[in-house]
């Protein structure tokens, strides 16, 4: 049985990676982590905004996974900086509504917490390629949001309608 040549493309496509984080061993442990799925090529890294804005211009990766606290900015620094069409997925220690929030509004297509399994962070690297939206699991239901008027939310829905 031959393969087509869409099932040839699919089952060869690399994703390539971009890591921004200030943390120079949290970023050595993503790019093992990530160094372990057969379709993931980390193609540069940073720790800090100008460094970023720099390496994501200059090799153009399918997917920047963007911490969003750096001493120098953060994520949405780096998002005001690159080209707006890049494909962002913001990965932070902080699950604060107000984080998640700004990153979206900035740009980034996701938000997912470091306590992230590598294999759960491969995956939202490929969901956020193929154009999904990712947050952490239980993230809506981890957070409370007050809406403007009546009780506290958890709901996905009323955050992305509030950050329009």
């Amino acid at each position: 049985m031959s393969s087509t040549p869409s099932e040839i493309s699919e089952s060869t496509r690399r994703f390539r990676v971009f890591l921004v984080d200030d943390h120079a061993v949290f970023r050595s442990g993503v790019r093992a982590e990530l160094g372990r799925e057969h379709d993931m090529e980390i193609v540069g890294e940073a720790g800090g905004v100008v460094e970023a804005v720099t390496g994501i211009d200059s090799t153009k990766p399918d997917v920047v996974l963007l911490d969003v606290h750096m001493p120098d900015g953060g994520g949405v620094a780096v998002l005001g900086r690159i080209d707006p069409g890049s494909v962002c997925l913001a990965l932070s220690v902080s699950d604060a509504a107000e984080d998640v929030i700004a990153v979206i509004r900035a740009g980034a297509r996701g938000y997912v917490t470091k306590t992230i399994s590598g294999r759960d962070l491969a995956d939202a690297v490929r969901r956020v390629a193929g154009g999904d939206a990712v947050f952490s699991r239980g993230w809506p239901g981890s957070c409370w949001i007050r809406s403007p008027v009546g009780p506290p939310r958890r709901s996905l829905r009323w955050i992305l309608n509030s950050i329009r």
